[in-house]
Formats: structure tokens, C-alpha cells, sequence
């Protein structure tokens, strides 16, 4: 309810999931909603929702929460306030053209304090990226579109915080970027690169053999 917190607009709200474990770490999603996550009647759906404490957008229309990010950054700067504004795009929701409008009205306002964070994991619902729209070096192509830009290893938080602090330190007016190069099913190996598991529940013999290689 801080008025002049930053904000985190998670516009590839699948991966709502993840926030969740990290509201449920700070104590702002109890174990009972964590336990009926995705049940009738729970406010933790798979998506992000607004109504969620902790989550800023409802988003999950992919490509339209890195507009709201825009308008968050510009509000920021008419406002005059110190106020940083992170969007979390996936790779799949850069097919849609809403992404490429509001880079480029970012870059046209000089929204420095806003940097966009792409999880470059290769793969989108239906197939590999590459297969249905090819994307190329996103790098060069959010560098021809204004934003200094960072590639590292997204699975390195080290890497990330380096990256994060090096472009908020920059002398640049423009916005930022950091392409996060990830493994879609990182750390289980029948996951990893399996775009099935998109869609694919555990169950009780899965969830086991996946905790059994994430705790080695």
C-alpha cells in the first residue's frame, strides 16, 4: 500500500507460481493458501491476480503487462519520485506486437527508470520459439530499439544482481534491459527442454522423483 514502492509487473503471469513461494517466504501467503493453491473458491489461481497482496497487475494476457509497466514508469517520472519499475516478459509473449509498441514508447520517453527482464527459456506454449516465431538475438533487437541491455545466465542470482545493479548505476536516460537465458525445467532432468510439462501436472510419484533431484 507504500505509494512510493517500486514496482514488479510479472506480464508472463504463468510463472505466478514462483511469487507465490515468495510471498509464502516474507509471510504474506499463509501455508493454508498455499495448501488450496489452484482449488475451488482460492484466491492463488494460475495467473496473476491484483487481488493477490504482493501481486501489482492482473496479467496473463500475454503481452499486455509490459504496457502497464510502461505506464507505471511514466506515472513514476511525472511524479518525480525514485521509484523503479521491473516487467517480467517471456520470450513466448514477445510474438505479440503490444511488446515491440511499448519498448518503443519506452525508449521514446527516455523511461529510465524502467528495466525489462526477458526469460529466455527457448520455448512458448505451443513449441519451441524458434519454431513458431523466430526471435533471433533479442539482445541486438532491444538494443536497436533503445534499451542498453544485459544478456547473463538467469539461473545464476548472482549474475542477475550484478546485471540488475550495473544497468540502475548506468548514466544512460533510457530504459534497461537483461536477457535471462534459462532452462525451461531447470534441475529435472525428465523436465528439462520437455515442453510437455507446460502442461503437465505432477503426481505423487513425479513430485517425488523431482524433490528427490532437487535436494541432491
Amino acid at each position: 500500500m507504500w505509494d512510493d514502492r517500486d514496482y514488479l509487473v510479472l506480464s508472463k503471469g504463468h510463472g505466478v507460481m514462483a511469487q507465490y513461494a515468495c510471498l509464502h517466504e516474507i509471510g504474506w501467503v499463509t501455508d493454508e493458501q498455499i495448501a488450496g493453491y489452484f482449488s475451488d473458491g482460492s484466491k492463488l489461481k494460475g495467473l496473476s491476480d491484483s487481488r493477490v497482496p504482493g501481486l501489482e497487475v492482473t496479467s496473463g494476457s500475454l503481452g499486455h503487462g509490459l504496457s502497464v509497466a510502461v505506464g507505471l514508469a511514466l506515472g513514476a517520472k511525472r511524479r518525480r519520485t525514485s521509484q523503479k519499475i521491473y516487467a517480467i516478459i517471456g520470450d513466448g509473449e514477445s510474438n505479440e506486437g503490444a511488446i515491440w509498441e511499448a519498448l518503443l514508447l519506452a525508449n521514446q520517453l527516455q523511461l529510465d527508470n524502467l528495466l525489462v527482464i526477458v526469460d529466455r527459456n527457448g520455448f512458448q506454449a505451443m513449441g519451441p520459439t524458434e519454431d513458431v516465431v523466430q526471435l533471433g538475438n533479442l539482445v541486438q533487437k532491444l538494443e536497436a530499439f533503445g534499451f542498453e541491455c544485459l544478456s547473463v545466465d538467469g539461473h545464476n542470482e548472482v549474475s542477475l544482481s550484478g546485471a540488475v545493479s550495473q544497468l540502475w548505476k548506468s548514466e544512460t536516460n533510457g530504459p534497461k534491459a537483461i536477457v535471462a537465458q534459462t532452462i525451461k525445467g531447470k534441475g529435472v532432468s525428465f523436465m528439462e527442454n520437455d515442453n510437455s510439462w507446460h502442461y503437465t501436472r505432477l503426481n505423487s510419484d513425479s513430485y517425488a522423483a523431482a524433490i528427490a533431484e532437487l535436494q541432491l
